[in-house]
């Protein structure tokens, strides 16, 4: 996979911050310690021993052609990128996302949808 040479390391999301085996996605799945549902998908999250926050995102079966999978996850990455000030506890954060046209704006909505009832962050944000 290419790297993009015109964009800065610190607007990436690390990849140590990257949850990427099966086995750590199957941790989060089996017994999560927060939970947010919505329509557009589903947050889980479970504590982990690191000293910082990872995500990951999967995708339903059913979710159209890897263009629009590949589109959502990077807006999806993107959108944690810039909001992973909120987490100030040490979590691995598990996106399930369900299909639907949404732009970048639709999702980041959504994603604090999920955040507000999975109360990792407060009701007003």
């Amino acid at each position: 996979m290419r790297k993009n040479p015109t964009r800065r390391a610190e607007e990436r999301l690390p990849e140590i911050e990257r949850i990427k085996h099966s086995g750590d996605f199957s941790r989060v799945f089996k017994n999560p310690d927060f939970r947010g549902v919505c329509r557009e998908g589903k947050l889980l999250a479970k504590y982990n021993q690191l000293d910082f926050c990872r995500f990951g995102i999967t995708t339903v079966r059913k979710y159209g052609n890897s263009i629009e999978r590949n589109y959502a996850r990077r807006v999806l990455k993107e959108i944690y990128r810039k909001s992973k000030h909120l987490f100030s506890e040490n979590l691995d954060i598990v996106v399930v996302l369900f299909p639907g046209n949404y732009n970048y704006h639709d999702r980041k909505r959504q994603f604090m949808k999920m955040l507000r009832r999975a109360k990792l962050v407060p009701s007003d944000t």
